[in-house]
């Protein structure tokens, strides 16, 4: 057993599952990274923390942390985020907002606890500053309608990277995702559903950033979002999200459009039908 940060006790972590306030995490040890992140979302619970102060409902900028629960050679830290600040962000998995829900202190805590280097993988500076579905599909299923009050209005989001050696870049000795995975789940009156969707940074990777000037209005970065089936993702990643999961996707519905393994591109957040 070990202690951690917030002082409660658990397994190992090294041999496992990173547990943090309403998500945890699996990193792969060798390519820095974690593989997924699941996050519990009550919308009912939900408190807005602000991204400066980290406090709930107020008006210091953004401090990341090594995690001292796990060697410091499992996950990318500042060293890198640093050299390679020309084309990359330090991109949540876990979105911050996300799991900012129950009493001040734990929306608080969780707030912080997403600005861990383990929740954190390179994404290009265009795809985190303008990647809309991405960001927002979990708000998008809570904030319309889709959760009844049976439900409490609750869901799951599970999301990662997506490495394809045929197609990645490499910054040094660190392979870099062409694309991450989004996965929504919850439970309505009808039963359990899922939805599935791939957004795609690759296209992106050859611009550097640079200065830009006076603040003004910058063109539309296209970036290339996917709703997949679960199976594909399954596929892509090699991680198995298991039977209830992949028979709750909702693109096998009637009213879906048949893609088998294949995507349909998503330009509007009305054509992710859930």
């Amino acid at each position: 057993m070990r202690q951690t940060t917030q002082g409660v006790i658990q397994p190992d972590p090294t041999k496992g599952e990173l547990k943090y306030e309403h998500f945890s995490l699996i990193l792969h040890k060798s390519k820095r990274m974690a593989m997924f992140t699941a996050t519990n979302i009550d919308g009912q619970r939900y408190l807005e923390v602000d991204r400066k102060t980290g406090k709930v409902n107020s008006s210091e900028g953004d401090v990341w942390f090594k995690d001292p629960r796990v060697s410091n050679s499992f996950f990318l830290d500042q060293t890198f985020y640093s050299q390679w600040s020309t084309y990359f962000d330090r991109g949540h998995l876990t979105r911050r907002s996300d799991p900012t829900w129950g009493t001040p202190d734990e929306a608080e805590r969780a707030n912080a606890d997403t600005f861990h280097f383990s929740n954190c993988s390179p994404q290009h500076f265009r795809f985190n500053e303008s990647a809309v579905y991405w960001q927002g599909l979990e708000r998008y299923v809570l904030e319309n309608g889709v959760l009844d009050n049976e439900t409490k209005r609750r869901l799951c989001v599970i999301q990662g990277p997506i490495f394809d050696d045929k197609i990645d870049l490499w910054a040094d000795d660190v392979q870099i995702p062409s694309s991450f995975f989004k996965i929504v789940v919850w439970e309505s009156a009808a039963g359990t559903k899922a939805v599935g969707l791939v957004a795609d940074q690759l296209n992106l990777l050859s611009e550097a950033r640079r200065s830009l000037g006076a603040p003004h209005d910058l063109p539309v970065v296209n970036v290339n979002h996917w709703r997949a089936p679960i199976t594909a993702i399954e596929k892509k990643t090699g991680l198995e999200f298991g039977a209830l999961i992949r028979n709750a996707d909702t693109i096998d519905q009637a009213d879906q459009p048949d893609v088998g393994e294949a995507k349909v591109l998503i330009r509007d957040f009305s054509a992710i039908r859930l």
